[in-house]
């Protein structure tokens, strides 16, 4: 049966990419559209939209963009989130057009299950391409798939064998999207049995609207009380769920149920076409991975590997990363200079100096250790070892409460908590899902990063042990293990008190291991760290300059140089002139008077404030720390890092007048600090999108915000009475 598409979607430019999770779909994407790729949010919804340019140069004079719809295994849903990558290739997303073309992705290993989206997606009748992926990985495991004969089973649809991670066949893929733009093929859609075809025919029939396709009619019928039916009860009345309803009790009389009248008909079909199109002989490719698996998920070596390979990662960052900031810092501090030069002194010098490029040039610095934690992240995921290790985690922490369906969301939000608690839409057990979002921003995101960084070079000694483990790198691993032990010993308590929930069943797919490619690894990286520089540029720079404001006004009384000895009294009088300066701010004024308040922490005014205007972002207490510690508080020139500033830092007044502010006590009580609270306003905001209520926000910031305090004074007491 062939479904028409409107003519009308031509010239739209707009091409769908869609597929099953772990299909490859992500790499053919970046393969596609390289670092041309944007990334927002759906109308309505917090689902991530990410999109980027597709070059067809037989299409010329026209552009086109490829929307990577989020991964699917079916277009059943049963919420809103969950209905976005339906919407997407029905077109029923607003202020966006109907998709031009589909291009699915299938893992050839797995082509069975993901003939069933395939089978879904013809329904619609759009012009459709298959990119038949991982073809190298089916000839190893003994699968031949004969793609022309799928192609004539699909009703012409064009299959393409690619190699995702190779860019085998990526040329002919492209030439394919364009044979279809020019001369449109929707392939054939499966008929249903007489009951379903019959609803079908009544709901399309009595719609004018052509975006009310097959497919989306489906969804109304089979998804019982979904997203599907609630909007096509609002757009034609309840008058028009009768006869829906009536076809419904139809097929639970013939089936059974009403899921097994749609998939008893795809399964059926999707292994006919599987049974005619695959030979298939005996062969080792296919074991490999079970291979690997015996010891990378065995119950002993497979949690010793993780642990050994976190470790790696971690001192990685410190070790390879030291040149190039190393670099950096001397760049900012030679603009710096030059501008410090070529300016007369005044409010507009120190801005620029002291206020844009001390502030931001503090927080670029660590774009290195970055761009290497993202690779490391990037390897394991497109290695396909992530999965195995959210397997070991689950096996590990079951006790809490917590299943892998948990885990995976945690693990994400070690790059950002955002994205991490927006995964949490796969947990179908409410209380579950909303403990994993209360849970997941203590785990140590890229934004923690640079604060760990730059303590631990500051006040944390490099000590080699076992000529293999520096103090540094285990330092840093102990951190990112306490997010993980206090988010499970929380899990735990919330599980008991507040949510009380059943026992998790852990089911995901593992994917064959791939061997990673440079370019796709690249493109990962580089857009990420593009996410990180654009951040620092617009937020931390609009907080600097407001930090630099609160800093340097109002002015105090310029005290007289002292007549006796000019040179040295010129030097003392401008230390005491910054003091004064830094004392008399209203940014003083207000750390002055909290000050007390985190004595327990043995942090003095300006750590506090510093800390007190990260809450927007992390990161900002780097930029905060190199304003106040940049305006003028040593005038020596090789003093010009950071790292020296406050290592110099005195402390100004009191019984503790004139010893260092910093100690290593100090930097733990900060670390520790930074590694439980939530200083992060577009995390709360998110819990707040995912749970629909701030109550659940505020209570996370609380709770967060209390053990931070907690456990940052319990650090610096022990710490310091040891003398560090």
């Amino acid at each position: 049966m062939t479904v028409a598409y409107e003519k009308s979607v031509v010239g739209t430019g707009l091409i769908a990419l869609c597929g099953n999770p772990n299909s490859g779909k992500t790499t053919i994407f970046n393969a596609l559209t390289g670092l041309s790729q944007q990334v927002a949010n759906y109308p309505g919804v917090t689902v991530e939209k990410v999109s980027g340019k597709l070059d067809l140069s037989s299409e010329a004079g026209r552009s086109f963009t490829l929307v990577d719809v989020p991964g699917a295994y079916s277009l059943s849903a049963f919420s809103p989130d969950e209905y976005i990558a339906a919407l997407v290739l029905f077109g029923g997303i607003k202020g966006q057009p109907r998709p031009e073309a589909v291009l699915c992705v299938i893992d050839a290993t797995q082509l069975e299950r993901g003939l069933y989206l395939l089978l879904q997606i013809l329904q619609i009748g759009c012009p459709a391409v298959v990119a038949l992926n991982m073809v190298d990985l089916a000839r190893r495991s003994g699968l031949r798939i004969i793609h022309h004969r799928l192609s004539k089973m699909l009703g012409g649809v064009p299959v393409v064998p690619v190699v995702g991670n190779r860019r085998r066949g990526l040329d002919k893929l492209r030439q394919q999207i364009a044979g279809v733009l020019s001369t449109p093929r929707s392939g054939t859609a499966l008929r249903f049995d007489e009951i379903t075809e019959a609803a079908l025919d009544g709901m399309v029939g009595a719609d004018a609207d052509p975006v009310y396709s097959r497919a989306r009619c489906l969804r109304v019928l089979y998804d019982e009380e979904g997203p599907a039916e609630t909007e096509f009860v609002r757009e034609r009345g309840e008058t028009a769920m009768e006869p829906v309803q009536r076809a419904r009790e139809r097929i639970r009389s013939r089936y059974g149920s009403l899921a097994s009248g749609e998939t008893r008909t795809l399964t059926d079909r999707a292994s006919e076409i599987f049974e005619s199109v695959v030979r298939s002989k005996n062969g080792p490719g296919r074991t490999r991975s079970e291979k690997v698996d015996r010891f990378l998920l065995h119950p002993v070596l497979g949690p010793l590997v993780l642990a050994l390979l976190m470790i790696l990662v971690f001192q990685s960052i410190f070790s390879w990363a030291a040149p190039f900031m190393e670099m950096i810092d001397g760049v900012f501090a030679s603009l710096a200079a030059v501008v410090e030069k070529g300016m007369p002194p005044g409010p507009l010098r120190s801005l620029v100096t002291d206020g844009i490029i001390g502030g931001v040039g503090s927080v670029l610095i660590f774009v290195p250790q970055i761009a290497i934690l993202f690779i490391f992240i990037a390897l394991l995921e497109d290695s396909g070892y992530m999965p195995r290790a959210a397997f070991l985690v689950d096996r590990l922490f079951r006790w809490c409460g917590l299943s892998g369906k948990s885990f995976i969301p945690m693990l994400s939000s070690f790059a950002c908590a955002i994205p991490g608690i927006m995964a949490t839409r796969t947990i179908e057990d409410r209380k579950l899902r909303f403990i994993t979002i209360m849970v997941a921003p203590l785990m140590t995101c890229s934004a923690r990063l640079p604060v760990y960084a730059i303590m631990i070079a500051a006040f944390i000694p490099y000590k080699t042990y076992l000529g293999l483990f520096n103090l540094q790198g285990i330092v840093l691993t102990m951190l990112y293990l306490l997010g993980m032990v206090v988010a499970v010993i929380v899990s735990y308590v919330l599980k008991k008190l507040i949510f009380r929930t059943e026992q998790g069943t852990f089911m995901m797919e593992m994917p064959s291991y791939k061997l990673p490619t440079l370019r796709s690894i690249s493109v990962r990286v580089v857009n990420r760290i593009k996410s990180f520089v654009v951040r620092a540029g617009t937020v931390i720079l609009a907080i600097t300059v407001i930090i630099w404001a609160l800093s340097y006004y109002p002015r105090p009384v310029v005290l007289a140089p002292s007549a006796e000895s000019p040179q040295a009294a010129t030097v003392e009088t401008v230390n005491e002139q910054a003091g004064q300066q830094i004392r008399g701010s209203y940014l003083g004024m207000v750390g002055r008077k909290i000050e007390p308040v985190f004595a327990p922490l043995g942090w003095d005014w300006k750590i506090t404030v510093a800390v007190l205007a990260a809450f927007p972002a992390r990161e900002v207490v780097i930029a905060t720390l190199g304003t106040i510690y940049n305006l003028g508080t040593d005038v020596e020139e090789q003093s010009s890092s950071l790292v020296e500033k406050m290592r110099k830092a005195r402390w100004e007044e009191g019984s503790s007048a004139g010893k260092p502010v910093f100690s290593p006590a100090v930097a733990l009580s900060i670390m520790v600090f930074f590694a439980l609270c939530c200083q992060c306003g577009a995390t709360l905001v998110t819990i707040r999108q995912e749970t629909t209520k701030w109550i659940y926000a505020v209570a996370t910031f609380a709770y967060m915000t209390v053990v931070a305090y907690a456990g940052a004074a319990a650090v610096y007491q022990v710490f310091s009475r040891w003398g560090l």
